[in-house]
């Protein structure tokens, strides 16, 4: 939770530099409302500043999540789930209609395991009143509760200093 330290332009960026802007999935994501890795960012930021969580946190847990917006795991590029909500090993998880709701549901769920604070926008996570308010306050918090790997916190502050360095 706080004040983001990434801008758009350093997602955009990060991303880029990251996989190629090639990459970005414009054919299935112009129809959900982000045609450019600049409008998912865009969403991204917004979506994570209105709710007081940091966008930084939520692009590297993307990022993480969907092996760049490549996917290849259980969920699917046009369920706009960018973080594996509901997804369990063989179950593709939830489905969202378009990429602000897949990225609102997602801040949302983080601010339920950071905060016990209200949400500031009305509830599109599907999962949200099954999360313990406030259990996970820190990245490394998220270890063993958001993902099961040992791994999960060092990997997401892995992508989340690699963003905050790209200049």
């Amino acid at each position: 939770m706080g004040v983001s330290l990434t801008t758009v332009a350093q997602m955009v960026k990060h991303y880029t530099a990251t996989v190629g802007a090639a990459a970005y999935p414009s054919s299935v994501y112009k129809s959900k409302g982000a045609a450019t890795i600049n409008d998912f960012c865009k969403i991204l930021f917004d979506e994570a500043v209105a709710e007081g969580v940091r966008a930084e946190v939520v692009y590297a847990q993307t990022m993480l999540e969907t092996n760049y917006l490549r996917f290849g795991g259980d969920v699917k590029v046009g369920q706009c789930n960018f973080a594996g909500i509901g997804a369990t090993g063989g179950v593709p998880g939830n489905s969202f209609k378009d990429v602000t709701t897949g990225l609102r549901a997602q801040v949302q769920h983080l601010k339920a395991y950071a905060s016990t604070e209200p949400l500031n926008k009305a509830c599109v996570d599907p999962r949200f009143d099954l999360v313990e308010r406030g259990c996970a306050p820190t990245i490394s918090g998220l270890t063993g509760k958001w993902a099961v790997s040992s791994a999960y916190g060092n990997s997401l502050k892995e992508i989340l200093s690699s963003l905050l360095q790209t200049k």
